[in-house]
């Protein structure tokens, strides 16, 4: 796995329901037993900039446009994904990657 690729993860409280998730922690963290990832909800609202808007594609694997909710960062152990469904597309990413500086503080 590696950095933004969409997952179907387990998360912790979710009562076994498996959503779509986008890895967001570097490559080189690859040994490690856990990962960071961000949810993903079919729920838009459109008004939170900080949950970038993903629309489906073959590449992406989405069945939906979906909001990626960087606001919501989990980490999980590597057995929580169930599978790889595809991968971010490069836009996608860099609109991602803003909204993460702005979730964690980043921006100066």
């Amino acid at each position: 796995m590696k950095r933004g690729d969409v997952v179907l993860v387990v998360l912790q409280g979710e009562l076994g329901k498996p959503r779509p998730g986008v890895l967001v922690q570097s490559d080189e963290l690859g040994a490690l037993s856990s990962l960071i990832v961000c949810p993903m909800s079919s729920y838009i609202d459109a008004a939170n900039r900080m949950r970038p808007v993903v629309a489906p594609t073959a590449q992406n694997g989405l069945l939906v446009r979906t909001q990626i909710m960087t606001d919501k960062l989990n980490t999980l152990r590597r057995d929580r994904v169930r599978r790889i469904i595809g991968t971010l597309e490069e836009e996608a990413c860099e609109r991602l990657d803003t909204a993460l500086l702005l979730v964690l503080g980043l921006t100066r």
